[in-house]
């Protein structure tokens, strides 16, 4: 179990920007990213207990003192990179940097992911959504009162956070995922996709079942004769690996699935790893589902087996209606000398202008499963491969991070129709939170 999970690590976050205070001063411009931060400063600090009100107060002398240290330590990581590319100074950047941070509660690292070094960015600072907002409490704010909706009585939330449950309610509903061949607990062997002895011989992923970001995650490679290779050059028989996850698993519950692989199409983007694409779809004005966003993700590193933007991964921008990528780019964790890149960092393959594979048909998959089976979740970010049989479901994520959508698509999302879709929701949510509470 970790000790501290993204939840927590985005609440610190939250708490040492001071946001609860310095979002509280934003003018009301009726415009949805405004709606956003002005509903996240209000409904979240009501929803919180009293304990983390606390927290936040002692929190505040601390702001000044955190901020300063994030504007050096990102300065000093990005600065002279950014001075090369733009010719913007060095304390230029600082002051800005500061200047962002007591203004919408961006932080340093936020600086340098979206860019805001750029002036004209830098004029939409206030149109951007921080993680802070949507991870540390209006994904859950919106998810406890489901949009403002009925609450349905089973809700589909653990089907999100369990990967196994995720692969079954996918069946249920007729939705292409990936199969689960095998599931090892404590040390037992659970046969799922799977009825023959030990291991099949063929190439294998092995995730944690409640794993985030590809961490404990190993590949093997099927050599042939019994053998496998795993991702870090051991050599091994399928019982020895078995046997491997058996150890393990008192530690993790671990799935054995098949390594899939991408269309013929762009294999050569891959390099070597499964790339997905992450999308975006919310529920609308109607009450359907509706896609407003993707990026397409890669492994920047052969060395690496998956293709996680917070593991050093590349992704380029997807526009929803062609399918036409745009320029890759690094940068998840503030780290952004790297630049753009038009062709692969790696394999040099070409990124731009290339269109993705069966994109009406991911469209039309991600759709149809946000409507049937996840039906009571407002905002679900999806994560699709494209495979030369079509696209196929590899998880959701209840709470998706906003940093790489923006920084990707090189701008807001707060005004874009995400946005919109997002104030629409929180405002009804509101709406029903308080009307309830009258009549209760």
């Amino acid at each position: 179990m970790k000790i501290i999970n993204n939840f927590s690590i985005d609440r610190i976050t939250r708490d040492l920007s001071g946001a609860m205070w310095i979002l509280a001063r934003l003018p009301d411009d009726n415009s949805a990213a405004t709606a956003i931060h002005r509903c996240f400063q209000r409904e979240v600090w009501r929803e919180i207990s009293p304990r983390e009100r606390l927290v936040a107060c002692v929190a505040l002398p601390f702001v000044p003192f955190v901020v300063a240290a994030l504007v050096i330590v990102f300065t000093t990581l990005n600065g002279s990179a950014i001075k090369k590319r733009t010719g913007k100074g060095i304390t230029r950047q600082m002051w800005e940097q500061i200047g962002l941070a007591a203004r919408f509660a961006i932080l340093s690292p936020w600086y340098y992911i979206f860019e805001l070094h750029d002036d004209d960015k830098r004029k939409h600072a206030g149109e951007y959504l921080n993680r802070l907002e949507t991870k540390a409490g209006l994904y859950l704010f919106l998810r406890d009162y489901n949009g403002g909706l009925s609450i349905p009585t089973e809700r589909s939330t653990i089907c999100i956070k369990d990967k196994a449950r995720f692969m079954a309610r996918c069946r249920e509903f007729g939705i292409k995922t990936a199969p689960i061949l095998l599931s090892v607990e404590k040390g037992e062997v659970t046969a799922v996709d799977w009825n023959g002895p030990g291991l099949p011989e063929i190439d294998l992923f092995v995730k944690p079942l409640y794993g985030q970001g590809g961490k404990n995650a190993t590949r093997w490679d099927y050599l042939g004769s019994g053998k496998f290779r795993r991702n870090d050059g051991e050599v091994a028989t399928g019982d020895q690996v078995l046997e491997g996850l058996r150890k393990a698993s008192w530690q993790n519950i671990f799935l054995v699935q098949p390594r899939l692989v991408n269309h013929h199409e762009i294999a050569d983007l891959a390099n070597g790893t499964l790339a997905t694409v992450r999308v975006m779809s919310c529920r609308n004005e109607q009450g359907g589902f509706e896609v407003t966003n993707a990026v397409f993700r890669m492994a920047r590193n052969s060395a690496v087996i998956v293709d996680n933007f917070h593991a050093g991964g590349i992704a380029a921008n997807v526009d929803i209606h062609t399918g036409e990528l745009g320029r890759g780019a690094c940068g998840a964790w503030g780290a952004t000398a790297d630049g753009w890149y038009e062709r692969h960092y790696e394999t040099h393959a070409q990124i731009l202008q290339r269109k993705l594979p069966c994109w009406p048909e991911l469209i039309e998959l991600v759709q149809y499963a946000h409507a049937s089976a996840f039906s009571d979740q407002v905002v679900i970010g999806w994560d699709v491969a494209l495979l030369d049989n079509g696209p196929c479901l590899i998880e959701a994520n209840k709470a998706p991070d906003l940093d790489i959508i923006q920084r990707i698509g090189n701008g807001p999302v707060g005004n874009e129709r995400l946005g919109k879709l997002l104030a629409f929701n929180l405002r009804r949510t509101v709406e029903t939170k308080y009307a309830r509470s009258e009549v209760c």
